[in-house]
């Protein structure tokens, strides 16, 4: 009854945090967007974008892609909404998961020439889009159209292609998130992380349904390994399980449970 309780106070905390990060999607949009941090970055500054990414990308080590795309991230949010609560639609095609890393290398690429033909960064400005945008005129505008753009396309993917299709196919950000994650596992961090228990799994592909990344679950229970760069340790399965198969654990404890089945 405990257990139980805590994966609803979980999950109900959960449910809270998306529905009020796309209530107040107006305001996150300008203080955190990846097209803001994109353009700061390109004219040599670093915003408030920028910021809370950094700090994202450091709590990845501790908490992996919970630390933004399972909890706090609006942009993931309003796609698990409209594609996943609303419209049922599940991402299908694990292969196209491999362009996001494509869309980095163009986006990382294309920053860092950026800041080097600038001569290195100018400092930091969180709100002040006329000096974030070098170029004065229209483009001061840009922001304000391009984010509202960017989410309505981003809300038509997940409506289309399944929810949080752009974060399992296209966003770039996720590809630092998850190499911060595999960073935390090498340095041995107790990172959270799923375990599961195959003996008590039914094969109901519950789990399956429940994740907003369509990642197929009850596959990787099956094999014995959560592990997957893909998740983003949201926990939908592990309420949704009724078996109490899959549950929250620090990666140490995975490894140390994992090594002495093997002694």
């Amino acid at each position: 009854m405990r257990i139980m309780k805590f994966k609803r106070n979980i999950h109900q905390k959960r449910t809270i945090s998306m529905i009020t990060l796309v209530v107040l999607l107006p305001v996150i949009g300008i203080i955190y967007s990846p097209i803001l941090m994109g353009m700061g970055l390109k004219n040599g500054f670093i915003t408030s974008s920028a910021i809370i990414f950094s700090i994202w990308l450091v709590l990845s080590l501790f908490i992996g892609r919970a630390a933004s795309c399972g909890y706090t991230c609006p942009y993931g949010a309003i796609q698990e909404i409209t594609g996943g609560w609303i419209l049922n639609r599940r991402v299908r095609n694990p292969r196209l998961a491999q362009l996001k890393y494509l869309v980095f290398i163009i986006f990382m690429t294309s920053v860092a020439f950026s800041i080097f033909k600038l001569g290195g960064l100018k400092g930091v400005n969180f709100f002040a889009l006329n000096s974030v945008i070098s170029t004065p005129g229209p483009s001061l505008i840009l922001p304000f159209i391009a984010i509202p753009i960017f989410i309505v396309i981003i809300s038509l993917m997940s409506m289309i292609f399944g929810s949080r299709a752009f974060c399992r196919y296209l966003c770039p950000q996720s590809v630092l998130l998850i190499v911060g994650t595999e960073i935390g596992k090498l340095l041995q961090i107790n990172c959270l992380s799923l375990d599961s228990h195959p003996e008590k799994c039914t094969n109901c592909d519950i789990c399956n349904q429940a994740c907003p990344m369509g990642l197929e679950i009850s596959q990787m229970v099956r094999n014995d390994s959560l592990e997957n760069v893909d998740c983003i340790m949201c926990g939908e399965c592990v309420h949704a399980c009724p078996k109490e198969v899959i549950k929250y654990s620090p990666v140490k404890k995975i490894i140390k449970k994992k090594n002495s089945g093997l002694q």
